[in-house]
């Protein structure tokens, strides 16, 4: 029965006479840059029927009305973060100006034909202004150089933007386990802009270190709209050399050409040759 009463209210929707009012194209971008001007449109075809008006709101107060038998035509009405470009728009558009933190919300568009039918057309979409950082972020606790053995505990803070950037750890290029990462909260500014902070903590290793050389890089993304890096440590990792009059001071009578032999060895395997002669 229920299958029965669905395709009947179906056919009378689209039988002759019925809800002719018909959705062409209703747009409401999902992002808008602060500052910028944007456009929402409402595009229907009448079908037959006479408009009686079109109606903009957004979180359920309107803003703008369209009345075509009414004088003035247009009226807009005083709505936190909207502020309509009364010449530009029209019964099938709204014209924003200067899009505001403010300005996000849901907009919604609201069709009415005249009597005797009144019918109704409804669609709606959320709106969301961007403000992306005006800066790259910012790496603080970072050494220079580590080597393994090292605690690595820096934190990446993203500049302030809304919504709140995205930020991700890379050791050597791919990104960091979540256990070496520290989580905080957004801070929210008394603009309204958010501000991210990721920490990174863990105890380096060899592992670390592929070819002596740890990297440590911080991104801050939002979307498509913004992404920016900040390199925290490439340095390579060294190991300081002995000079020949320290080494003389260490090690006592050794022959000159057995130093002179391991200088180019590791370090380790340095040590190891000369506990052999000693021993």
């Amino acid at each position: 029965m229920l299958v029965l009463v669905c395709s009947f209210f179906v056919l009378l929707l689209s039988a002759p006479g019925g809800w002719a009012l018909r959705m062409r194209n209703f747009e409401v971008p999902l992002h808008v840059y602060r500052g910028n001007s944007t456009v929402l449109k409402c595009e229907f075809d009448l079908q037959g029927e006479r408009l009686y008006s079109v109606k903009w709101y957004k979180g359920g107060r309107e803003f703008f009305r369209y009345v075509p038998n009414e004088r003035p035509m247009k009226q807009d009405y005083v709505v936190q973060g909207v502020k309509v470009d009364m010449e530009a728009s029209t019964g099938q558009q709204v014209v924003l100006k200067s899009a505001t933190l403010a300005t996000s919300g849901r907009y919604k568009c609201e069709v009415l034909a005249e009597a005797p039918a009144f019918n109704t057309l409804v669609e709606h979409a959320i709106l969301t202004v961007v403000d992306i950082p005006q800066e790259k972020p910012t790496v603080l606790g970072a050494r220079e150089r580590y080597q393994p053995g090292d605690v690595v505990s820096i934190n990446c803070t993203s500049a302030p933007s809304k919504p709140a950037a995205t930020l991700t750890w890379y050791i050597n290029g791919a990104e960091a386990p979540r256990r070496y990462l520290r989580e905080f909260s957004p801070y929210m500014q008394s603009d309204g802009l958010e501000q991210s902070t990721l920490g990174l903590h863990f105890l380096a290793n060899h592992d670390h270190f592929p070819h002596k050389l740890m990297s440590l890089r911080c991104t801050a993304s939002i979307g498509i709209f913004y992404n920016e890096t900040e390199v925290a440590s490439m340095e390579p990792l060294q190991r300081p050399a002995l000079s020949l009059e320290s080494r003389e001071h260490l090690y006592g009578s050794m022959s000159a050409p057995l130093i002179s032999a391991s200088a180019s060895l590791p370090l380790a395997v340095v040590v190891g040759c000369i506990l052999g002669v000693l021993r």
